[in-house]
């Protein structure tokens, strides 16, 4: 499945919110990282709405999905799969040779999709989100450490 895509400029940033919220709530961080220019966002578009995004940073070795997001509604259906395929795509095209994407060790489902779209775990920050207070537990897993899984190009 392709889905059109397109960039979305810093100063178009408020798009995206509504479905980054799912990312990150923090309205303030999510503004900070898409319009410090560092990081290149993106839609995708299905008959007239966005039905996702991306926000990356690009370095000459290695990309970084910041955030990556789909309509709650829209999930399971191969959307998220179809983006990330288009920003392997983009990499390749920019020469980079790896994406990493960091999420929470509780985020269960998430990691499994990461893996069926190829990427393997890399390395763990441990006590990550020690500064969430109270803390928080999901299935009975303490929201602690950021994995971070790796997708390499060939």
């Amino acid at each position: 499945m392709e889905i059109p895509w397109r960039l979305v400029t810093p100063a178009d940033y408020t798009e995206l919110l509504p479905l980054l919220h799912d990312a990150d709530e923090d309205d303030e961080r999510i503004r900070s990282l898409v319009t410090d220019g560092h990081h290149t966002s993106y839609a995708w578009w299905q008959e007239g709405k966005m039905v996702g995004a991306v926000v990356m940073r690009w370095e000459e070795e290695c990309g970084e999905v910041e955030y990556i997001a789909v309509g709650e509604q829209l999930r399971g259906h191969g959307h998220g799969t179809a983006m990330l395929a288009q920003i392997v795509t983009e990499a390749r095209r920019r020469g980079v040779r790896s994406i990493i994407v960091g999420t929470d060790n509780t985020a269960l489902g998430t990691i499994g999709f990461y893996q069926k779209a190829g990427f393997r775990m890399d390395h763990v920050r441990p006590d990550f989100f020690s500064y969430i207070h109270p803390p928080i537990v999901n299935d009975g897993i303490l929201l602690r450490d950021m994995l971070i899984l790796r997708y390499t190009l060939a």
